[in-house]
């Protein structure tokens, strides 16, 4: 008895080990078959017209992945809600993008924050995962600097930003997500947002650029 129950703490213990690199590895297969599927533009652009889809706004979903979330979120994955791509080259982010504020969502690519948000228009906000490894989704997010240029598409069309702010807000600052935010800088801009290190601190952190350029994906 009691070699078996060395050999299952054993188990559990490699299993706990393990479970940051499973946990990582999850996440990179998915963004990256998301990116590597090459969705059409015209897929991309009927996605983000389907109104057929259940599109959720879940805030309480910016939260810290746990093991239980990696293992039941990625079932729930649904490349109906893809609808474009983000690339901040500075930082080594390539990401979907996905329609809704969700856990599947999140833990595939950057996912849109309001119902009513387009490409290249008023304020376009994007929600990511704060992750220790760098490499993955909003990891890297809060060692962007002034001035680096932030790139989203459609598939069509190729919209540029360029940082003007950073800053750190309470959870509950939801006017960093109004289109007044735009309306202060006289042209659209767009708010990348990710957790101040934990969603446990309370805080968010944004990184704001404003549009300076716009031209076809060819």
């Amino acid at each position: 008895m009691k070699k078996i129950i060395s050999i299952l703490l054993i188990l559990i213990g490699t299993v706990f080990l393990l479970s940051p690199f499973i946990k990582d590895q999850i996440i990179k297969y998915y963004s990256n078959s998301i990116l590597e599927a090459n969705i059409s533009p015209e897929i991309l652009k009927e996605n983000n017209e389907n109104t057929n889809l259940e599109v959720k706004f879940d805030f309480s979903s910016v939260k810290d992945i746990d093991i239980k979330s990696i293992l039941k979120e990625p079932r729930n994955l649904n490349s109906d809600f893809v609808i474009g791509t983000l690339y901040i080259p500075d930082l080594n982010i390539n990401l979907p993008i996905m329609k809704g504020l969700s856990q599947s969502n999140l833990m595939a690519g950057a996912a849109t924050m309001k119902a009513e948000q387009s490409f290249g228009h008023g304020n376009y906000t994007l929600a990511g995962h704060y992750m220790k490894n760098k490499n993955l989704l909003f990891g890297n997010l809060m060692n962007i600097e002034i001035g680096n240029k932030v790139y989203v598409s459609d598939g069509k069309m190729i919209y540029e930003y360029e940082i003007y702010d950073t800053t750190v807000v309470p959870d509950t600052a939801m006017d960093m997500l109004s289109d007044n935010k735009a309306n202060e800088r006289s042209k659209p801009i767009i708010s990348l947002m990710t957790c101040y290190h934990s969603s446990k601190t309370g805080k968010r952190f944004f990184a704001l650029g404003e549009l300076v350029d716009e031209y076809p994906v060819d």
